[in-house]
């Protein structure tokens, strides 16, 4: 929910994060500007069951591989096709103008944007796992959140899920922001680290951490908690398309789940599958080396620690997320999500 090259722009998925609730960059305005003809169509399309656009954030990476999956297996209905966010796509523009059905984005950054005035509902998971978490040289001293007392965390900005993780951090350590200094870094986590500008950034297990060491500097994560109240990348649509599409939905959540299953199986078909998105991997065998071990990392987040279903997400995890959110001021100021509105499982 950045999602580099491989690692798209970062998190997914989240960088969104810049992704997140807010998510109010200039895509907006872009899509507010097209036709009345285009967005016509689209509710039209909405409304009578036609196409279903699943909006994939940022550019083309090993991450969405389970959708590029079950694309290419034919487990998705005809009617279905994937969308990549342009850089300066909103992270749920298109799907509130009707140009999307659904959308692959944090469940915290949902809620969040809810919370703004938005109206979505989270209808399935993917990542069990949430991904944010620190990361350090691995001969810092640092080891656990209250080791960050006194030192310099770099992070992308003040939203999203980094800055919830680091929230999240903070509260466990039983710190604020006074104890430490926080640095915006924008998406140079990897040169703010090597560089020795910051003692930790926040950023994601499955793609920061391991594109930082496959540059070479070994580094180590830290999770920000022991349990961690936050819903990560899931599937998110709008309250009017569940009351409008929900068997399509429903059907293609479904279809999702098979592809993220096939996609922590096999990291292999994965890379393979994502080849017909990202020519560097056709082409550059060690791209494509780094790229599966970006899927295997990120196969351990679609599965978690085992005791949940691949795919599912629960409403009390999303109350627990909202509790957590309103507690630390996260929250905006026009509507307070309830838990059993914003998340309603398909396909589980």
């Amino acid at each position: 929910m950045a999602v580099s090259h491989l690692v798209v722009s970062q998190s997914l998925l989240s960088r969104r994060r810049l992704l997140a609730g807010g998510l109010a960059l200039t895509g907006a305005g872009a899509l507010a500007a097209c036709s009345s003809g285009t967005a016509s169509r689209a509710a039209s399309a909405s409304a009578a069951g036609g196409a279903l656009t699943i909006g994939l954030t940022y550019t083309p990476n090993i991450q969405f591989a389970p959708f590029y999956m079950a694309k290419n297996d034919g487990t998705y209905a005809t009617n279905v096709t994937l969308h990549h966010h342009g850089a300066q796509d909103g992270l749920f523009d298109a799907l509130q103008s009707g140009h999307e059905q659904l959308v692959v984005a944090g469940a915290d950054e949902a809620v969040v944007a809810t919370s703004n005035g938005s109206d979505l509902v989270v209808v399935g998971g993917y990542y069990q796992s949430y991904p944010a978490c620190l990361i350090v040289p691995e001969s810092s001293p640092i080891k656990a959140p209250a080791d960050l007392k006194g030192k310099t965390v770099g992070t992308p900005g003040r939203k999203g899920e980094t800055w919830y993780a680091l929230q999240l951090a903070m509260s466990t350590a039983s710190l604020t922001e006074s104890d430490l200094t926080i640095q915006d870094i924008g998406y140079t986590q990897q040169a703010a680290l090597v560089g020795g500008k910051v003692d930790a950034v926040v950023g994601f297990s499955n793609n920061d951490a391991i594109q930082i060491r496959q540059a070479g500097t070994p580094v180590r994560t830290i999770q920000v908690a022991d349990r961690i109240p936050l819903v990560g990348v899931s599937l998110v649509t709008t309250r009017s398309l569940l009351d409008s599409r929900r068997q399509d939905l429903e059907t293609v959540v479904k279809a999702s789940i098979k592809g993220m299953t096939a996609f922590v199986k096999d990291p292999d078909a994965a890379v393979e599958a994502t080849k017909e998105h990202m020519d560097d991997l056709k082409v550059d065998q060690t791209q494509a080396k780094r790229a599966r071990e970006v899927a295997v990392a990120t196969g351990k987040l679609v599965s978690g620690d085992g005791s949940h279903p691949i795919g599912s997400v629960r409403v009390d995890d999303v109350a627990a997320m909202i509790e957590f959110l309103t507690s630390h001021k996260l929250l905006g100021d026009k509507k307070t999500p309830k838990a059993a509105e914003v998340c309603v499982p398909l396909g589980q």
